[in-house]
């Protein structure tokens, strides 16, 4: 019950996996960018009230945020 490919086929398939590769990234792409501004919003809000939990919070979130996009470069 082997159903043979045909390269049209093939081709369709491929298509359709860099379609959804690239709507993965766009999305994770939009994700990391408004985490970032979110990020830095609320460390400027620490920053302000002078709360330093909440600094350490999200610098660290941010310090992980940035070294995955570095990781990603390498």
């Amino acid at each position: 019950m082997n159903k043979q490919v045909y390269p049209v086929n093939q081709l369709r398939v491929f298509i359709n996996t860099i379609n959804d590769l690239s709507a993965e990234l766009l999305l994770q792409e939009a994700m990391d960018e408004y985490n970032r501004k979110s990020y830095n919003d609320r460390i400027e809000e620490a920053l302000l009230e002078k709360d330093e939990e909440k600094f350490i919070k999200y610098t660290t979130l941010l310090k992980e945020l940035t070294d995955e996009d570095t990781e990603d470069d390498e």
